[in-house]
């Protein structure tokens, strides 16, 4: 008979369960990230320039997630990088992922952008005589028109190098970017340069914007990844079953015919069935321990996994149903655990 006294996950049950959760209801564990300590660097680096502005930032779900909404002082950042597992499973599917370095130079270009906006400096005179125009049309084919010899704009540092020659709002950006971050003596490395010009009007706005508040604070959001019912496999567009194999104590589709989601606008007249299970906890665990002789350690974290699953499935119940969801509740619950206390494993 099986003595351990914990329920154990396997990453691949934990990713399993992600990937079957709808974007909208995913608990991001942001300040674990690497990205929450990028964040709290920019703010510093704003901070050694003794800029009060502090730009604001949200997580997105779309194509391409990095940038800020037109003309909105708020940095728009792929909400994937605001989890750690979210990070491990968006490389474990193939995709690019980001380091420190990464992370940084985005944040102080978004930055750049959150400052133009924040402040409208694109409707300055001075701002249009050394960038240009503002409201001009972004290139179909930017890759294939930038000149890499050019010395009227900054080089990025990271990539593309010359993505200062997008557009106005961009090449803004670019320059702000450069001179926000330490140690990249600009003065120096640019002072031969025709883009110099650009860094000293950046330098000198920013120092007169120091104790402004901002003229712009808020405006519609693109693509905020709460407002996406999806799930996140549905995000990636694979299939659920390849990764069912390997997790353990996935019981989704037998919560899923307990409990039904909530539609039609009916959801006031439905129970919670998280909040069934808060309420009957002890009961849950004192009962199913009895039928099967599993001491109590090894009953609380089946019930507690049904708990989470119920919560992120959100799922519900009529309230006439009661009796027959607890009764269905512990019939599950005693099946997992007979399994464990038999194989040593939680069933799939």
């Amino acid at each position: 008979m099986a003595t351990a006294t914990r329920f154990e996950l396997n990453w691949e049950t934990e990713r399993y369960a992600l990937l079957n959760t709808r974007i909208c209801d995913l608990r991001l564990n942001f300040e674990q990230t690497l990205l929450c300590r990028c964040i709290h660097k920019l703010y510093t680096e704003l901070e050694s320039k003794r800029l009060s502005f502090r730009p604001p930032y949200y997580f997105t779900c779309a194509g391409d997630e990095w940038g800020c909404p037109d003309k909105v002082p708020i940095i728009g950042i792929p909400f994937h990088l605001a989890d750690n597992r979210l990070v491990r499973i968006e490389k474990e599917m193939g995709y690019a992922t980001y380091d420190r370095h990464d992370l940084m130079v985005l944040l102080r270009h978004e930055a750049g952008h959150a400052i133009n906006y924040a402040y409208e400096l694109y409707e300055q005179d001075e701002w249009r005589e050394v960038f240009g125009d503002f409201y001009a049309t972004y290139p179909t084919n930017f890759k294939f028109k930038f000149n890499p010899f050019s010395r009227t704009y900054v080089k990025s540092l990271g990539e593309p190098k010359y993505y200062a020659q997008a557009h106005p709002d961009e090449d803004f950006a670019e320059t702000f970017a450069v001179w926000l971050t330490p140690r990249s003596n600009w003065r120096t490395v640019y002072r031969k340069w025709p883009s110099i010009k650009k860094l000293e009007y950046v330098d000198r706005v920013m120092k007169k914007l120091r104790n402004r508040k901002p003229t712009v604070t808020g405006g519609p959001l693109d693509s905020p990844y709460h407002s996406k019912t999806y799930t996140l496999i549905e995000y990636y567009g694979e299939t659920l079953d390849n990764f069912k194999d390997q997790a353990l104590g996935i019981y989704d589709e037998d919560l899923g015919n307990i409990f039904s989601t909530a539609v039609n606008g009916n959801r006031r007249r439905m129970v919670p069935a998280k909040e069934l299970i808060r309420r009957n906890r002890r009961f849950l665990i004192k009962t199913i321990s009895q039928w099967t002789g599993a001491r109590e350690k090894v009953v609380a974290p089946v019930i507690r996994r049904f708990y989470l699953r119920c919560r992120d499935l959100d799922l519900y119940m009529p309230p006439d149903q009661e009796i027959s969801s607890m009764a269905s509740l512990a019939a599950l619950g005693t099946t997992v655990v007979m399994n464990y206390l038999h194989t040593g494993r939680y069933i799939d």
